[in-house]
């Protein structure tokens, strides 16, 4: 028979509370390290879960260039707050439960998110993660199912259901002339809405205007895009943009335009060859969140409710009006870089304000 005295079983207790909370504590730091290591380095733990499946370092930096910057800033924000969920949940992020992947992507439904940013949640989570199945997350019927009810509970809908009249824009635009005599921020203001509303570009297109990839003739200019666009996909070409004068009215014309802006600021230049640069010291090119902010001020100068149309609703404008001038279907496509008429059709085919009214005043019309 062992005899046990109070002091045994009184040390065993100890022992066995001090190694629970060693257990546990090692948990809690290992959890908060993958935490802080998340938050810091933003999508590494993507890369770190390809090398847990034996991916080579090789492959796994290609791998990672499938997503674009500004994809990937997209997914950090859903992986941050992914490992924050595993960590309280004591749940292992790579190999989770389908069920604690459904709770996450429910905690975020409840948040008040959109059916599209949710659709980001479950693309991040399948770029990071698979089921202990080895299924990706994202491609499980019951997040499947999952999303298809989020799309029932919270449907898309189109930002805009009519758009701006672009002559507001015009007749501003007409204003800010001759170019030869405006400043530098409003020559640069005229150029960048003119090229927004002549090609239906994005900021993120307009930023990528470089004059290494320009050439000019006797009364055009013409700019090959040598970077990554919006659209652009394996078998894609990117469009080349041809400017030429608008004769019809030369206070509207986007060469004569573009030609004062190149002379004005030849000087500043030095070896930036990005088309747009900052109006102010020093001269530096700028990024598309500055572009944006230009062709709103454009806006808002024009008249336009900033508040309820953003930068991008020029590519609605330009397209839709193009259309009412019965453009062909086909040019207007190429020139916006859409592959499907559809695209065109629910996102960006849109009346203008003006003509919400236009059967009522027709019949009221004495």
């Amino acid at each position: 028979m062992v005899h046990t005295t109070d002091a045994d079983v009184s040390g065993s207790t100890i022992a066995t509370t001090t190694d629970r909370q060693l257990v546990e504590a090692s948990k809690c730091s290992e959890a908060s390290s993958i935490t802080e290591e998340a938050t810091a380095y933003g999508l590494s733990c993507v890369r770190q879960s390809l090398e847990k499946r034996n991916i080579s370092a090789g492959a796994a930096t290609i791998i990672m260039a499938s997503w674009r910057q500004s994809t990937k800033r997209q997914y950090r924000t859903y992986t941050r707050r992914w490992f924050q969920y595993c960590s309280k949940i004591k749940a292992d992020p790579i190999y989770p439960d389908i069920t604690q992947v459904l709770d996450f992507l429910t905690e975020l439904f409840h948040s008040g998110i959109s059916y599209s940013a949710l659709n980001t949640a479950r693309s991040a989570l399948s770029a990071l993660c698979s089921t202990k199945q080895h299924m990706t997350v994202g491609a499980h019927p019951l997040v499947v199912r999952f999303m298809k009810g989020v799309f029932n509970l919270r449907p898309t809908v189109s930002r805009y259901r009519h758009v701006w009249d672009v002559r507001k824009v015009l007749n501003y635009l007409k204003t800010c002339s001759p170019v030869v005599e405006l400043s530098l921020k409003t020559l640069t203001l005229k150029l960048v809405m003119l090229l927004a509303l002549v090609t239906a570009a994005r900021s993120q297109s307009l930023h990528l205007l470089d004059l290494s990839s320009m050439t000019t003739e006797e009364s055009s200019y013409t700019f090959i895009f040598t970077g990554l666009l919006k659209q652009s996909r394996p078998g894609y070409v990117n469009p080349v943009v041809t400017l030429r004068p608008y004769t019809p009215d030369k206070l509207l014309c986007v060469c004569d335009t573009l030609k004062e802006y190149l002379s004005r600021t030849e000087n500043f230049r030095d070896n930036e060859t990005k088309l747009f640069i900052s109006y102010v010291k020093p001269h530096k090119a700028v990024s598309k969140a500055s572009i944006s902010h230009w062709i709103r001020e454009v806006m808002t100068r024009s008249g336009i409710d900033t508040d309820k149309f953003k930068a991008h609703s020029v590519r609605a404008v330009a397209t839709s009006r193009a259309k009412q001038s019965f453009v062909p279907i086909e040019h207007i496509l190429a020139t916006a870089g859409w592959s499907s008429l559809c695209t065109f059709a629910k996102f960006y085919d849109k009346p203008t304000a003006t003509d919400n009214d236009l059967f009522a005043h027709s019949v009221l019309k004495a």
